[in-house]
């Protein structure tokens, strides 16, 4: 279900997909919508009987507002939906300003980041054995510093 409009997927039981009918397709992406009840008295001065757009059953509006063969609502394809979807995709595209206090932002959380890990102290010797030798080596001996300076 999605903005009230229902439809149905087929999953494969070996999960290989799903499939989705065209006209539940359609339903999902809201190019066809269901009609309010305002829009069907509107509908009903007009017209009497239209054909259900799932199962082509018809419907006669004077009595009911859903089809009586598979109980789908009354729906229509809705012409400004492809307008409506493709202004909002060109506002969402649109450049934006940059935020002005991004810089004081980033320096905050760097400094938040830097608190929760506190401070950074290089060890001189890391560099000289990291440099001479293996990387193991580097992390045996600074192990070694950390134990000795530590008391242990």
């Amino acid at each position: 279900m999605q903005r009230n409009t229902k439809f149905s997927y087929w999953r494969c039981p070996k999960d290989h997909g799903k499939f989705i009918g065209f006209f539940d397709f359609l339903k999902e992406k809201n190019f066809v919508r269901q009609l309010s009840p305002k829009e069907i008295q509107e509908l009903r001065k007009n017209i009497q009987t239209v054909n259900c757009s799932n199962c082509g059953g018809p419907i006669d509006l004077a009595t009911a507002s859903a089809c009586t063969h598979c109980g789908s609502p009354i729906s229509i394809l809705d012409m400004k939906q492809p307008q409506q979807m493709l202004a909002q995709l060109q506002q969402a595209a649109a450049p934006k300003p940059p935020n002005p206090a991004l810089p004081l932002e980033l320096e905050r959380a760097k400094r938040e980041a830097e608190g929760w890990f506190g401070p950074h102290e290089s060890d001189p010797d890391w560099l000289s054995d990291a440099s001479s030798g293996s990387l193991i080596q580097a992390g045996l001996n600074t192990v070694a510093r950390w134990l000795k300076n530590s008391g242990f």
